[in-house]
């Protein structure tokens, strides 16, 4: 079991005001109130509080003002899709972003925004770049931990304690959120990580998904559901687990050996390529001041400057092979794991009734929370 350090739970809980110096965007001294409409998973709500606060005590901030919405990720990018008003996203995942691109919402070359609006390179060369995990695009990483109640009554250790008789997992619904969709690969990943078959990693999944009594909408909601009382154990964003801990909640963290790297996107929509606040934002959140206040909220910092400066308040891996991805799932990333794992259409192959070759999930939520 991975720890963290006092120190760093301390800093959580009181918040950074981001003091590492940077560039920064700044509107002419005459422009109007811009305002800024951001649209984020239910999770990172939080963070923007502080990072909008302190962009506005900038000289870009100044004539900036902010409309929020956060929410379960599918269901904020439905929202988008159906109207609402959005000039930067920060969704759970990348399908979320694919889902706006295809509904002409966002550019198509929204992973270059980091370069050509945020100045930050995706290559693993120079001064100013994303870390070990060079996805374009992302503005946090974080992890797939387990939540547990004080002092860790049952022992939990790793994935396969999981499936064991008595455990009762909360972890969000996967129709609407991409925590849940995370958590689920994560298992999955896992259990392939201890060499085992994609087969035997589905009836992992299955035996996790039977264990499972309680499924909210977001990650958020989730964690609400678990502190209330619910379960014994809760999977969650590792950003996440470490706000509930500095805030005093009577959990503790557990890290399994091995777990599955969340890359969290952002783009800038096609009216925000066109708002000078939004812009004046989004290359905020990259520079050294807003991935400073990230990190000090839990976040895995996407700028290798600050990552230097943080890595060791996180839990560390023994192997990096023990941090996955989910190109380790298939080499193609989201496009093909989303609908093999989630998508609405169930298939199988000829030679197997039993494990499906696409929509995964779908066909295995039929027996969640299901006794034996």
């Amino acid at each position: 079991m991975k720890s963290y350090s006092r120190k760093w739970l301390k800093l959580l809980a009181i918040g950074a005001t981001g003091t590492i110096s940077c560039m920064s965007f700044v509107l002419p001294a005459s422009a109007a109130t811009t305002n800024v409409n951001v649209v984020g998973y239910s999770v990172v709500g939080p963070a923007y509080k502080a990072l909008e606060a302190a962009f506005q005590a900038t000289p870009a901030g100044q004539n900036v003002t902010f409309t929020n919405s956060f929410g379960a990720s599918d269901t904020e990018t439905n929202n988008v899709v159906n109207g609402q008003a959005a000039d930067i996203v920060n969704l759970s995942y990348e399908s979320n972003i694919a889902t706006l691109v295809n509904d002409n919402l966002v550019p198509t070359n929204w992973t270059s925004q980091e370069s050509s609006v945020a100045g930050v390179r995706t290559a693993l060369t120079g001064k100013r770049q994303q870390t070990t995990y060079n996805t374009p695009g992302i503005v946090t990483d974080s992890t797939v931990v387990f939540i547990v109640r004080a002092g860790n009554p049952l022992g939990i250790k790793g994935w396969s304690d999981l499936i064991k008789s008595g455990v009762q997992v909360v972890t969000p619904n996967p129709e609407t959120s991409g925590s849940a969709k995370w958590n689920l690969l994560a298992g999955y990943a896992g259990w392939i990580a201890l060499k085992h078959t994609p087969n035997q990693a589905q009836n992992y999944l299955k035996s996790l998904i039977k264990n499972t009594i309680a499924q909210p909408t977001s990650g958020s909601a989730a964690l609400s559901t678990f502190l209330s009382g619910t379960g014994n154990i809760l999977l969650d964003y590792e950003d996440d687990a470490l706000a509930a801990v500095a805030a005093g909640d009577p959990v503790q963290i557990v890290v399994p050996a091995q777990t599955l790297l969340i890359e969290n996107p952002i783009a800038l929509t096609n009216t925000g390529v066109n708002n000078p606040g939004a812009n004046a934002f989004y290359k905020y959140l990259f520079s050294a001041a807003g991935q400073g206040i990230f990190a000090s909220l839990g976040y895995r910092s996407v700028l290798k400057t600050v990552w230097n400066q943080t890595s060791g308040n996180f839990a560390a891996f023994k192997k990096p092979t023990d941090l996955l991805t989910v190109e380790n799932l298939n080499k193609k990333g989201w496009p093909v794991v989303d609908p093999e794992f989630f998508g609405t259409t169930v298939t199988f192959p000829k030679s197997d009734p039993t494990h499906p070759n696409a929509g995964i999930v779908t066909y295995l939520e039929q027996f969640a929370g299901e006794t034996a």
